[in-house]
């Protein structure tokens, strides 16, 4: 029964430590698994990123794209199938090892598809953007995947279709002040109350509403982090304030970045450690549209960033559709519905046919 064998396929991914870096025994197994699945598939490894070509080779090209990584593990976590309670327990059940289940499933059954499968799995997704599998994969691989008619990136969704992704900007912000003895402050001058009128700025940015093609996009811009370097009885003279701001599809980097420094004011040195472009929204293409159509699933924004954005970079038309649940995502305890999978096979098989 492909309920079953989805699930069991899931909690058998769930078993493999595979934490952000350390992926190295899943790409092993994907690979194996791959070639029991489906002997005449064509597997190439990149680090441990692995594409799978398979289907009609040559034919129309429809990619998926999930990771193999998992934020670390938690004591508390199970790992079984509840089948009364119709949910799979597991380390990154929800994201998103039940994604690559369903692709696995898809690479067993591509003899029967009309077009060629494109699958692929890569690492180091949950750690900074730039460190990213998808790195090196699309600088190896670029001209390959720029062929891809359409492309679906299995992060959870709960089987809807989430468009387009924000873009993020990571900017760390410094105040300064003067050095003293905490016994004597009234010597110095304290860099902690000098990041107050930045953060009484960062607390009063109100979500701004965004819409792009009939879908709303909120930009926020917030204090992530505020750290100091100083020893507890000593006043300090510089305060690191991380700033995340999440913007909409279409704003550039460049205006991005400016929007963040008004914001900020210009009594502060700024450093930019991260920089991730938004995804554009592609619900107009052909291929995808006539898709999303013939399925009948909701179509949400997508709020978080996503690898669809080096995807639509790339100029390939993709969005997010993943059977787990987001709210699952990193959480302890974390599970995928028993259903989920089976939904999404079901919603890409008919995308890939």
């Amino acid at each position: 029964m492909l309920l079953r064998w989805l699930a069991e396929e899931t909690l058998a991914l769930c078993a493999i430590s595979s934490v952000t870096g350390d992926e190295a025994a899943i790409t092993d197994h994907l690979m194996q698994r791959v070639a029991v699945l489906n002997p005449l598939a064509q597997q190439l490894r990149v680090g441990n990123a692995l594409v799978v070509r398979c289907g009609r080779l040559g034919a129309t090209r429809i990619g998926l794209f999930g990771h193999s990584d998992t934020v670390p593990p938690n004591t508390a976590q199970p790992h079984t199938i509840d089948w009364d309670a119709g949910k799979i327990y597991g380390l990154g059940a929800s994201d998103m090892k039940a994604g690559l289940a369903v692709m696995l499933r898809l690479i067993a059954d591509a003899d029967a598809l009309s077009n060629e499968l494109v699958c692929v799995f890569y690492d180091r997704e949950e750690g900074p953007v730039h460190q990213s599998g998808m790195v090196p994969l699309c600088e190896q691989q670029g001209a390959l995947l720029k062929t891809l008619a359409a492309a679906v990136c299995l992060e959870p969704t709960d089987n809807r279709v989430e468009a387009g992704c924000s873009g993020s900007l990571q900017a760390q912000v410094f105040t300064h002040g003067k050095r003293a003895h905490s016994a004597r402050p009234w010597l110095g001058d304290n860099a902690i109350y000098a990041t107050l009128p930045l953060l009484t700025r960062l607390a009063g940015f109100s979500r701004r509403a965004v819409e792009v093609r009939g879908l709303t996009f909120y930009e926020v811009m917030s204090a992530t982090q505020i750290l100091t370097e100083n020893a507890r009885n000593v006043i300090p003279d510089r305060v690191m304030v991380n700033v995340n701001y999440r913007f909409c599809p279409g704003k550039s980097l460049a205006t991005a970045e400016a929007d963040l420094r008004e914001v900020i004011g210009p009594n502060h040195s700024i450093q930019i450690v991260d920089a991730s472009p938004s995804g554009a929204v592609c619900t107009d293409d052909r291929t995808l549209a006539r898709w999303i159509a013939s399925c009948g699933v909701q179509v949400t924004a997508k709020q978080a960033w996503t690898d669809v954005a080096r995807l639509t970079g790339l100029g390939i038309p993709a969005v997010n559709c993943g059977p787990g649940d987001p709210e699952q995502a990193h959480k302890v305890g974390e599970w995928c519905t028993l259903a989920g999978p089976l939904r999404n096979y079901h919603l890409l098989r008919r995308l890939v046919s």
